[in-house]
């Protein structure tokens, strides 16, 4: 397959789009075995102090990042492919735990390669930050002409103001009530759910905020949601998703391409999921909700559904499946659940796409695997619960890999009571899976449909119409470890829309199936017609050469 020279063309739009080229990582000279250590501090140890010097070991690896309380990723300076390294990590403002672990690439797989985890406990009072708890009401019914809401906080300094909201309203300052007790309250018009949060800031100007409670007002009962089909659907990560969301012209150009089925003969994209994470230092649902709000409408207005794509709320994002960072995880959800009850009804997201993939995780691999598989439907059974709780009517869907029915971690998974296959107790509880079934061809032992069968026959067997969404890849993951049969890149759209052709054909007739989830924009922009001596058509980044269509 010729392609050399429209290859570099498609080099420069992806260099125009993502801002770098990281070429993948030489192979080693020689066979060393994988090593990624942090050999000091050790777990349990309590520190103190501005600094706290970090060090370990690591061989045939590179890229290391030293991972700071699944929130902060620091590169760690190495030379060569083994030996030993050292971080100075500023911890002036941590008190309390602090968990710390050593992510890589491991040179052998070029897969991700994790050291344990451990925790420190970091003894800094003059950075301690207040605890906030809402104790009043109870989540659920609530029966009243006033919210009456009671906040517990618990500081080593005096506050200087601990305030109260509803349904993403205005903060309202709440009264000291003696002890720790602060209380405030709202009317109440009308019937249905409310979200109330409540958030301190001491002396020191250090803030924390409570978790959500969510009650029903009026005798307001939740509204089950409606399975759609979703055909066809489309991953829209952060860097795009905030362009479309801030920008006109991004966002003109994204409805240009979900409507065209002209330039590559395809079905319009009718489904949006947006990543929706904080990029940079903007957290589009926390803190525009205005500009969210009118992305939305714009959508609706359009023929689109839109849901929002959350994983962990962590860096790296699948670290939400472990317990110690459930938390962040629930966060996460639940910010797009506050947004949905703090905007009209017409402005609110469809569904919660939730990406957490803990098999990412070194010790998925282990034997037994630290029970990662159960901890993946404990998250998904805890965000169910908080959807529940809201009383709205979002879809909840995970992405899950092909191979929860078939390998040997995950056939025989016993929850609550069941032995069954990972993916039947995924879809036990879930409103839809989208299988991220990354193969490029359709037919086949190992394509598309072989892959997505299981799946789309045990959504008919448990009466699940529309569920089962099938995700295909476009991304180059060329210096990976992916083969490249995960992924239509070398192919080609045009080869591709012909292998969901035989998709479409094959699923035609099963009620279970809910259509086809690409991944992703910024990867589909780029993909080229097909690798050949003609020139390609494909979307261009603007301004990086011949291309398809004008689009605004």
């Amino acid at each position: 397959m010729r392609r050399t020279r429209w290859f570099s063309v498609l080099v420069a739009a992806s260099l125009l789009a993502a801002g770098a080229v990281t070429a993948g990582a030489p192979a080693p000279a020689q066979a060393v075995a994988t090593e990624l250590t942090i050999t000091s501090p050790v777990d349990g140890d309590a520190v103190s102090g501005s600094t706290l010097t970090v060090e370990g070991t690591f061989a045939n690896t590179s890229e290391l990042v030293l991972v700071v309380g699944a929130q902060e990723l620091i590169p760690i300076p190495v030379t060569g492919t083994q030996g030993t390294w050292t971080v100075d990590l500023d911890i002036a403002d941590v008190d309390g735990r602090l968990d710390l672990a050593v992510r890589a690439r491991d040179l052998t797989t070029l897969y991700t390669t994790w050291s344990e985890f451990l925790a420190v406990e970091v003894d800094n009072p003059a950075a301690s930050r207040p605890v906030v708890t809402i104790t009043s009401p109870d989540e659920g019914a609530y029966a009243g002409a006033t919210l009456d809401v009671e906040v517990d906080v618990d500081s080593d300094r005096p506050l200087d103001v601990v305030e109260v909201r509803v349904n993403g309203g205005a903060w309202q300052s709440a009264t000291a009530q003696g002890g720790c007790a602060y209380a405030a309250s709202f009317p109440v018009s009308g019937s249905g759910f409310a979200s109330i949060e409540a958030r301190a800031t001491d002396s020191s100007g250090h803030s924390a905020d409570s978790s959500t409670t969510y009650v029903a007002l009026g005798g307001a009962t939740p509204v089950a949601p409606a399975v759609y089909d979703q055909d066809r659907a489309l991953w829209i990560w952060e860097r795009a998703s905030y362009e479309a969301v801030f920008d006109q012209d991004a966002r003109d150009r994204l409805g240009a391409v979900m409507d065209d089925t002209v330039t590559f003969g395809s079905d319009p994209i009718r489904t949006i999921y947006l990543g929706v994470d904080k990029y940079g230092s903007t957290d589009m649902l926390r803190d525009s909700r205005a500009e969210v709000a009118a992305f939305v409408e714009w959508a609706r207005g359009r023929g689109y559904h839109v849901q929002a794509t959350v994983a962990g709320g962590t860096r790296p994002p699948y670290l939400g499946a472990l317990e110690q960072f459930e938390h962040f995880a629930v966060d996460e959800f639940e910010k797009v659940l506050d947004y949905n009850l703090a905007v009209p009804a017409a402005a609110r997201f469809d569904g919660i796409n939730v990406d957490i993939e803990p098999y990412i995780l070194s010790a998925w691999k282990e034997a037994g695997n630290g029970g990662l598989p159960n901890r993946w439907l404990e998250i998904l059974d805890t965000l169910i619960e908080r959807r529940d709780a809201s009383g709205l009517p979002v879809l909840v869907g995970p992405a899950i890999p092909r191979w929860l029915d078939s390998s040997a971690c995950c056939t025989t998974i016993t929850w609550n009571g069941q032995t069954k296959a990972l993916s039947d107790h995924i879809q036990d509880m879930t409103d839809y899976i989208a299988i991220m079934d990354y193969r490029d061809t359709a037919e086949g032992g190992a394509g598309i449909i072989a892959q997505a069968q299981h799946e789309i026959d045990y959504a008919n067997q448990i009466g699940k119409p529309n569920s089962v969404v099938v995700g295909i890849e476009t991304k180059d993951l060329s210096g990976t470890g992916d083969p490249e049969t995960v992924t239509f890149w070398e192919e080609g759209r045009t080869y591709l829309e012909g292998e969901l052709d035989k998709t479409y054909a094959a699923f035609e007739g099963d009620a279970s199936f809910g259509g086809i989830a690409m991944h992703h924009y910024d990867d589909l922009l780029m993909l080229p017609s097909a690798w050949d001596d003609a020139p390609p058509v494909y979307y261009p980044v603007p301004g990086a050469g011949p291309g398809g269509p004008a689009l605004p």
